[in-house]
Protein backbone atom coordinates (compact mmCIF):
# COMPACT_ATOMS: atom_id res chain seq x y z
CA UNK A 1 0.00 0.00 0.00
CA UNK A 2 3.10 2.55 0.92
CA UNK A 3 4.77 1.99 -2.55
CA UNK A 4 1.39 2.55 -4.33
CA UNK A 5 0.72 5.78 -2.58
CA UNK A 6 4.64 6.50 -2.55
CA UNK A 7 4.02 5.84 -6.73
CA UNK A 8 1.02 7.87 -7.03
CA UNK A 9 2.51 10.62 -5.43
CA UNK A 10 5.55 10.66 -7.79
CA UNK A 11 3.26 10.48 -10.65
CA UNK A 12 1.13 13.80 -9.20
CA UNK A 13 4.38 15.55 -8.37
CA UNK A 14 6.08 14.91 -11.84
CA UNK A 15 2.87 16.19 -14.00
CA UNK A 16 2.63 18.95 -11.76
CA UNK A 17 6.25 19.97 -12.39
CA UNK A 18 5.72 19.28 -15.81
CA UNK A 19 2.92 21.23 -16.27
CA UNK A 20 4.71 24.35 -13.89
CA UNK A 21 7.68 24.32 -17.27
CA UNK A 22 7.89 27.70 -18.27
CA UNK A 23 8.18 28.95 -22.15
CA UNK A 24 11.78 29.38 -21.62
CA UNK A 25 12.42 25.56 -20.29
CA UNK A 26 10.14 24.53 -23.01
CA UNK A 27 12.44 26.14 -25.95
CA UNK A 28 15.47 24.94 -23.99
CA UNK A 29 14.00 21.31 -23.98
CA UNK A 30 12.75 21.23 -27.85
CA UNK A 31 16.28 23.29 -28.80
CA UNK A 32 18.62 20.46 -26.90
CA UNK A 33 16.76 17.94 -28.10
CA UNK A 34 17.37 19.28 -32.01
CA UNK A 35 20.88 19.66 -31.20
CA UNK A 36 21.62 16.00 -29.73
CA UNK A 37 19.97 14.74 -33.42
CA UNK A 38 22.21 17.31 -34.94
CA UNK A 39 25.42 15.87 -33.02
CA UNK A 40 24.76 12.31 -33.62
CA UNK A 41 26.06 12.16 -36.92
CA UNK A 42 26.61 8.05 -36.98
CA UNK A 43 22.95 7.65 -36.31
CA UNK A 44 21.37 6.57 -39.99
CA UNK A 45 19.71 9.21 -41.53
CA UNK A 46 16.13 7.58 -41.09
CA UNK A 47 16.66 7.38 -37.78
CA UNK A 48 17.49 10.97 -37.47
CA UNK A 49 14.67 12.29 -39.48
CA UNK A 50 12.21 10.48 -37.60
CA UNK A 51 13.90 11.15 -34.20
CA UNK A 52 13.78 15.18 -35.43
CA UNK A 53 9.83 13.92 -36.17
CA UNK A 54 9.16 12.74 -32.79
CA UNK A 55 10.94 16.45 -31.29
CA UNK A 56 8.47 18.53 -33.55
CA UNK A 57 5.58 16.87 -32.54
CA UNK A 58 5.87 16.97 -28.74
CA UNK A 59 7.18 20.39 -28.63
CA UNK A 60 5.28 22.33 -31.69
CA UNK A 61 1.85 22.86 -31.91
CA UNK A 62 0.88 21.75 -35.13
CA UNK A 63 -2.61 23.42 -35.08
CA UNK A 64 -1.42 26.59 -33.96
CA UNK A 65 1.53 26.50 -37.39
CA UNK A 66 -0.94 25.26 -39.65
CA UNK A 67 -3.63 27.84 -38.64
CA UNK A 68 -1.29 30.76 -39.49
CA UNK A 69 0.17 29.14 -42.53
CA UNK A 70 -3.58 29.05 -44.11
CA UNK A 71 -4.51 32.15 -42.35
CA UNK A 72 -8.32 32.78 -43.36
CA UNK A 73 -7.93 30.00 -45.35
CA UNK A 74 -8.26 27.62 -42.38
CA UNK A 75 -11.62 29.00 -41.58
CA UNK A 76 -13.03 27.63 -44.54
CA UNK A 77 -11.14 24.54 -44.39
CA UNK A 78 -13.08 20.97 -43.30
CA UNK A 79 -12.18 19.21 -40.26
CA UNK A 80 -10.62 16.50 -42.75
CA UNK A 81 -8.93 19.10 -44.74
CA UNK A 82 -7.02 20.87 -41.49
CA UNK A 83 -6.33 17.39 -40.46
CA UNK A 84 -4.89 16.39 -43.78
CA UNK A 85 -2.95 19.74 -43.81
CA UNK A 86 -1.49 19.55 -40.40
CA UNK A 87 0.12 16.08 -41.48
CA UNK A 88 1.60 17.05 -44.24
CA UNK A 89 2.48 19.75 -42.61
CA UNK A 90 4.39 18.00 -40.09
CA UNK A 91 6.64 15.93 -42.54
CA UNK A 92 7.17 19.67 -44.66
CA UNK A 93 8.74 20.97 -41.19
CA UNK A 94 10.51 18.03 -40.15
CA UNK A 95 12.49 17.95 -43.96
CA UNK A 96 12.91 21.68 -43.90
CA UNK A 97 14.81 21.60 -40.12
CA UNK A 98 16.22 18.11 -40.96
CA UNK A 99 18.20 20.21 -43.76
CA UNK A 100 19.14 22.65 -41.67
CA UNK A 101 20.36 20.35 -39.49
CA UNK A 102 23.09 19.12 -41.88
CA UNK A 103 24.50 22.31 -41.43
CA UNK A 104 25.12 22.16 -38.12
CA UNK A 105 28.23 23.07 -36.95
CA UNK A 106 28.40 23.27 -33.28
CA UNK A 107 26.69 26.52 -33.10
CA UNK A 108 25.80 27.46 -29.56
CA UNK A 109 22.64 28.89 -28.38
CA UNK A 110 22.31 30.83 -25.17
CA UNK A 111 18.77 32.10 -23.99
CA UNK A 112 18.15 35.47 -22.61
CA UNK A 113 14.65 36.50 -21.37
CA UNK A 114 10.64 35.70 -21.83
CA UNK A 115 8.10 37.71 -22.23
CA UNK A 116 4.60 36.16 -20.92
CA UNK A 117 1.45 38.40 -22.34
CA UNK A 118 -2.58 37.34 -21.11
CA UNK A 119 -1.04 34.18 -19.29
CA UNK A 120 -1.43 32.11 -23.07
CA UNK A 121 1.24 33.96 -25.56
CA UNK A 122 4.73 34.35 -25.25
CA UNK A 123 8.30 35.37 -26.22
CA UNK A 124 11.52 33.49 -25.71
CA UNK A 125 14.76 34.94 -26.45
CA UNK A 126 17.98 33.52 -27.83
CA UNK A 127 21.19 34.02 -29.12
CA UNK A 128 23.10 31.41 -31.34
CA UNK A 129 26.50 31.84 -32.03
CA UNK A 130 27.63 30.89 -35.69
CA UNK A 131 31.02 31.23 -36.51
CA UNK A 132 31.62 34.77 -34.72
CA UNK A 133 28.79 36.40 -35.49
CA UNK A 134 25.23 36.61 -33.21
CA UNK A 135 22.29 35.98 -34.32
CA UNK A 136 18.59 36.91 -32.56
CA UNK A 137 16.00 33.84 -32.45
CA UNK A 138 12.56 34.40 -30.85
CA UNK A 139 10.70 31.59 -30.00
CA UNK A 140 7.03 32.17 -30.20
CA UNK A 141 4.50 29.96 -27.58
CA UNK A 142 1.46 29.45 -26.74
CA UNK A 143 -0.38 27.76 -23.86
CA UNK A 144 -3.13 25.30 -25.15
CA UNK A 145 -4.35 23.02 -22.13
CA UNK A 146 -1.71 23.79 -19.37
CA UNK A 147 1.11 23.28 -21.57
CA UNK A 148 3.49 25.61 -23.60
CA UNK A 149 4.54 24.76 -26.96
CA UNK A 150 6.13 26.47 -29.80
CA UNK A 151 4.05 27.54 -32.75
CA UNK A 152 6.25 29.88 -34.76
CA UNK A 153 9.88 31.20 -34.70
CA UNK A 154 11.84 34.34 -35.97
CA UNK A 155 15.18 34.05 -36.93
CA UNK A 156 16.67 37.59 -37.58
CA UNK A 157 13.27 38.84 -37.63
CA UNK A 158 11.84 36.90 -40.21
CA UNK A 159 9.35 34.40 -39.08
CA UNK A 160 9.18 30.69 -40.24
CA UNK A 161 5.62 30.38 -40.32
CA UNK A 162 4.83 33.86 -42.34
CA UNK A 163 7.65 32.59 -44.90
CA UNK A 164 5.92 29.28 -45.47
CA UNK A 165 2.25 31.35 -45.52
CA UNK A 166 3.96 33.73 -48.09
CA UNK A 167 5.48 30.73 -50.08
CA UNK A 168 1.38 29.28 -50.32
CA UNK A 169 -0.76 31.77 -50.44
CA UNK A 170 -0.54 31.49 -54.89
CA UNK A 171 -1.05 27.83 -54.41
CA UNK A 172 -4.46 28.55 -52.59
CA UNK A 173 -5.52 31.17 -54.32
CA UNK A 174 -5.77 28.94 -57.46
CA UNK A 175 -6.36 25.60 -56.43
CA UNK A 176 -7.59 25.72 -52.96
CA UNK A 177 -6.77 23.70 -49.86
CA UNK A 178 -6.51 20.44 -51.65
CA UNK A 179 -4.41 21.40 -54.16
CA UNK A 180 -1.90 22.54 -51.40
CA UNK A 181 -2.11 19.45 -49.68
CA UNK A 182 -1.18 17.46 -53.32
CA UNK A 183 1.26 19.92 -54.02
CA UNK A 184 3.02 19.67 -50.74
CA UNK A 185 2.84 15.59 -50.47
CA UNK A 186 4.23 15.40 -54.71
CA UNK A 187 7.47 17.43 -53.28
CA UNK A 188 7.52 15.50 -50.47
CA UNK A 189 7.26 12.05 -52.76
CA UNK A 190 9.58 13.83 -54.67
CA UNK A 191 12.28 14.55 -52.26
CA UNK A 192 12.21 10.84 -50.83
CA UNK A 193 12.80 9.95 -54.45
CA UNK A 194 15.98 11.18 -54.70
CA UNK A 195 17.27 10.58 -51.44
CA UNK A 196 16.42 6.87 -52.33
CA UNK A 197 18.37 7.43 -55.59
CA UNK A 198 21.63 8.86 -53.77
Amino acid sequence: MKKLIAFLFFVSFSWLASAAETPTDVAKEAVGDILKIAQNKDQPEAQRKEALQSVIGQYVDLQACSQRVLALYWRQASDEQKRAFMKVFEQVLTNTYFTLLQNYTNEAVTFKSEDIQRKRYATVESIVLSQGKEIPVNYLLLQRNGQWKIYDFMAEGVSVVRSFSSDYQGILRTKGIDGLIDTLKAKLAEGSKAEGAK
